[in-house]
Parts: C-alpha cells; structure tokens; sequence
C-alpha cells in the first residue's frame, strides 16, 4: 500500500510550492519596489528641471528593470502555480492511495491558509474529518533594489504665485547718443496780439490773460493804478504871461492909498474906499506929532507902569 510521506522532505511537492510560492512573493516585491522607485525618480525629475534629461534616462532603465521583475514575479508565480499542482496531485495521489487503502475517497478534502512573513510552511492531516490542511507561509520582503533609472519628466505643474518685486537694481550706463532725425515739416506761425487794457486798483497785482488760442494768442492786460509819488522839487518860476483882461467885479479908478471896500454880500459889489479914523476906531485921537505935543491936562490916569524910564529916572 502507498505510503503518504507528509511536508517537508527534499523534492516533496508541497516544499516545492512553498518555495516557489517565496520566490514569487520576492519578485513581486522586487517589482513593487522597483515601481515606488521608478516612481519617486519621476517625482524627483518634476521638482529639478536642470537634471530632468538625465533623470528621464533613470527612470526609463528602472522602467525596464521593473518590466523584468514583473516578469520574472509572472514566471515565479506560474512556477508556483505548477508547484501547487504538482502539490495538489501529489496530495490527491497519497489520498487516493490511502483512499485506496480506507475507502474514504468520498469524504476527503484540503483546504490552504496564509501565514506570517517568516513562519515555516504547515501541512497536517485530521485522520477523523479527512482534511488536509496546508499553511503557506507569505513570502519575506526581498531586499531593496538598486534604484531606478529617473522616469520621464511629469507636466508642468501650476504656475505658482507671483513673487515679490525685487530691489531696483543700479542704473545701467547712458546709452550712446542716437542720430539726428530729420527736420520735421515746418508748422503754422503762431500769432500774438494785444486784446483789452484795462486799469485795475491801487494796490493790486497787474495780470496778462490770454483770450484767444495758443497758436493765436489775445493777451488782455490789466495795470494797476500806482500810488501817488512824492511832491517833486519846486520848477523854476516860469516867464510873465501876458497881461491878461480885466477880470469882472473889480472896478477902475481909485487913488493912492485907497482900499478895496467890500458894499455889501453881492459878488463884484466893491468900490475903492480911503479909510478914516472912525473906521478904525481912532475918532478921539488927534493929529498931532508928538515931537509937537505940548502935553494935555485931559490925561489924568495912565494905569500901572511897572517899568520904564521917566524924567531920566528909572523906575
């Protein structure tokens, strides 16, 4: 009767699925891994322009190395797959032999779980419920790659905010002098003429406003009067005019000695006029010298003399 041999041993269908199954996990960590590096180079290529040339060849040779490790995950896990196969065949052959030996084809079954990264592969066999049971661990994590050629530049990305104004930098230096245009065609002459003059107050500002265009100018003026200047110097007493008519009002005739004698408030109402004693208030007084005057007994009071020389006395 066949005997089943259980896990484990060299060239056994189930260690052989196990390995595979590793090795499959591996590759497609390592291709994981070469995708998240291929990755990463892209993004790096996107923030450095001045290395995206070089960078975009990287990232194409990490593309391909990532291709090769895909394939080689696809070719682990058909490996793999022809592993559990064969495992599943020799499983199915040790249960037909034991089958064969207790008649319980009818009731066998195998079932599979995923273990931790690192646990040992598991295969047990529950004699009572015919249940082949197998543990298949999860492959480790292979080591990292060489990094990956930089992808392909990514598109641009926004434009980011205006930054702010730089200082003004230095002055640059004159530029040299350009050459004389052409005489331009000559224009219209202008015209000027003078609008009103007009005499403004004492004190105030003298203006000029133009009233007409600025190629034909009216200016309007406005002048100050000045104020009244200082008495200037006698002029010298200019020659005798002629003699001129007789005014009216004054009469003719009249003597020696005589006076203009007003007669009464009408205008021109004169008359030549000899003045008396009377008019001056001399009527009383004689006319007589006094080297003549023999002296008057009329004269009693003379008043107070206070000084004064009499008799050739002095008093």
């Amino acid at each position: 009767m066949p005997i089943y041999r259980g896990p484990g041993g060299s060239g056994d269908a189930t260690n052989d699925a196990t390995n595979q199954s590793v090795i499959a996990q591996n590759s497609a960590n390592q291709a994981s891994a070469s995708a998240s590096a291929a990755s990463t180079s892209a993004s790096a290529a996107a923030s450095s322009a001045s290395a995206a040339s070089s960078s975009a060849a990287n990232a194409a040779s990490n593309a391909t190395d990532a291709q090769t490790y895909a394939s080689n995950a696809n070719t682990y896990a058909g490996n793999a797959s022809s592993s559990a196969s064969a495992a599943a065949s020799s499983a199915a052959a040790a249960l037909a032999s034991e089958t064969a030996s207790i008649n319980l084809a009818n009731n066998f079954s195998v079932t599979a779980s995923t273990l931790s990264a690192g646990a040992s592969a598991t295969a047990s066999y529950n004699s009572g419920t015919y249940v082949l049971s197998l543990g298949i661990p999860t492959g480790a994590t292979g080591a990292t790659g060489p990094t990956g050629a930089t992808g392909a530049t990514g598109p641009a990305g926004p434009t980011g905010a205006t930054g702010p104004t730089g200082a003004t930098g230095a002055t640059g230096p004159t530029g040299a002098t350009g050459a004389t245009g052409s005489t331009g065609a000559a224009g219209a002459a202008a015209t000027i003429a003078v609008g009103t003059v007009s005499t403004g107050a004492t004190g105030s500002s003298a203006t000029v406003t133009n009233s007409g265009t600025s190629s034909a100018a009216i200016f309007d003026f406005s002048i100050p009067t000045g104020a009244t200047g200082a008495t200037g110097p006698t002029g010298a007493t200019g020659a005798t005019g002629a003699t001129g008519a007789t005014g009216a009002g004054v009469p003719t005739g009249g003597t020696t000695g005589q006076f203009l004698k007003k007669n009464s408030g009408t205008d021109y109402d004169t008359t030549w006029y000899t003045i008396t004693k009377s008019d001056i208030s001399l009527g009383n007084v004689e006319n007589t010298a006094l080297s003549t005057w023999a002296g008057s007994t009329n004269i009693t009071t003379v008043g107070t003399i206070s000084t004064g020389t009499f008799a050739g006395g002095t008093y």
